[in-house]
């Protein structure tokens, strides 16, 4: 078994809890009241910018350039395309991220946030890896799950839903998982243990984002 399917098939009770939360079926339903969607986009907007700064620490620890190649186009699509997007959901709330950089992070919010930059405080790529792939492999687990229910295609946050579901999403998550088996080929048990420990824990504050009180 290779490390990442170890690693995924640890965390997938985790991410249908995810599936099952309150906030998940009410997406898929469309039953969410706006205002806990705007309270969502807002909390992630916050959680991203610290999200895209793991990823700059991991470049400056990479010693290869494969690797820097490798983080940058996470990097890139994090800051590019994912932020763009909360971006645009903010505009419709007539917010902008400027007016966001006095909001606090929820209780639930910032331990995922330490949680990600004390993997950049070890200086291994692997950490740095095993805290922030939950994020990205969960969001195409259970958007994918969700969208095959059939109201999901009737919820306005279909399009929202259908970000996380386009084949060039999940092609990333692909590509982006292999890069992780193989920074992951070599370890001992004891370090095997501890990735899986890492990878497994941010699965577990995904699923106190999804839990909170928005």
């Amino acid at each position: 078994m290779s490390f990442m399917k170890e690693a995924v098939d640890r965390s997938l009770p985790i991410w249908n809890k995810c599936i099952n939360t309150p906030f998940v079926q009410g997406l898929k339903d469309g039953t969410l009241p706006l205002g806990k969607f705007k309270n969502y986009i807002i909390q992630d907007d916050i959680y991203l910018k610290h999200y895209a700064r793991v990823y700059g620490g991991a470049i400056y620890h990479c010693a290869k350039l494969r690797d820097i190649q490798m983080f940058y186009s996470a990097l890139s699509f994090v800051s590019g395309t994912e932020v763009a997007a909360r971006h645009n959901y903010l505009k419709q709330f007539g917010l902008t991220s400027d007016d966001l950089e006095h909001i606090k992070p929820m209780a639930e919010n910032q331990a995922y946030i330490d949680f990600m930059l004390d993997a950049v405080n070890s200086g291994d790529i692997r950490e740095m890896l095993m805290a922030v792939l939950p994020c990205m492999l969960s969001y195409c687990y259970i958007f994918r799950e969700i969208a095959a229910e059939s109201d999901a295609a009737q919820s306005p946050y279909r399009d929202f839903i259908a970000d996380y579901t386009a084949n060039g999403y999940y092609e990333d998550c692909k590509r982006w998982a292999s890069f992780a088996d193989e920074k992951c080929s070599e370890y001992t048990t004891e370090e095997r243990v501890r990735l899986i420990e890492i990878f497994e824990k941010a699965g577990l504050l995904e699923l106190n984002f999804w839990s909170m009180d928005f």
